[in-house]
């Protein structure tokens, strides 16, 4: 059985054939006008696809997919960058001092680092609960120790808890859901899918726009010609 991301891929290489397809027959068309009297003065055809639109039916094999290697659970680049900043907006700043700002952006890591290894050995986001705890706890602290906030502002610990697991957990199930689907084994062919309860058929709509590409000259300053492949 394919895999959905294969499957998907296969259908996109088929339109991209049939344009190729196409574009060759212009060519001969192009030929057949240029040795004409008449047609060399018309316009040759040329097909083009704006969008296609398509409603595909498929089946999963098995809804109970195991991960075998190691998932990416957390893009800690982005996630650590978006935690920064949410960690910002919760004292109720705009920046941070450079000393501060080096000390949060060590803990952030650390802790990230060690939530991703428990989530990966747990297949759970129950540990995002404790690592949103630590978190504010520890920032809580820094802003006492730095005097970040304004003194006048109060800041509802539960409040910045809440933000930083709703943060953690959109990230953790976006890249879970991404490596799950895209591993999914499908069933695709339909004397299979006739086969298959109705309850259990998913019906997968694309729209694929064309977007060309075409090669250009260039000459340099010492007229050398090198050519490079270009959107149109």
């Amino acid at each position: 059985m394919p895999k959905l991301n294969e499957y998907l891929g296969s259908v996109i290489s088929s339109l991209t054939n049939a344009r190729v397809m196409a574009d060759l027959q212009t060519v001969k068309v192009a030929e057949e006008y240029a040795k004409h009297d008449l047609l060399q003065h018309f316009s040759v055809p040329r097909m083009r696809v704006d969008d296609v639109e398509l409603t595909i039916p498929i089946a999963l094999e098995s809804t109970q997919q195991k991960l075998s290697t190691h998932v990416d659970t957390i893009d800690n680049t982005e996630f650590n960058k978006s935690l920064y900043k949410e960690v910002t907006r919760g004292l109720g700043l705009s920046s941070l001092p450079r000393a501060a700002s080096s000390e949060i952006r060590s803990l952030l890591a650390e802790n990230t680092h060690q939530l991703e290894k428990k989530v990966n050995l747990e297949k759970t986001t129950e540990s995002v609960n404790g690592f949103s705890h630590e978190i504010t706890e520890k920032i809580l602290t820094l802003n006492e120790k730095y005097g970040l906030a304004d003194k006048e502002i109060t800041i509802d610990k539960e409040i910045f808890k809440r933000n930083i697991s709703q943060l953690a957990e959109k990230q953790i199930n976006t890249n879970q859901s991404a490596t799950a689907i895209e591993n999914l084994q499908v069933i695709a062919e339909s004397h299979l899918l006739k086969e298959q309860k109705p309850e259990s058929i998913i019906y997968i709509k694309m729209k694929i726009s064309e977007d060309g590409m075409e090669w250009q000259k260039m000459d340099d300053d010492n007229g050398k010609t090198t050519q490079k492949l270009l959107p149109e």
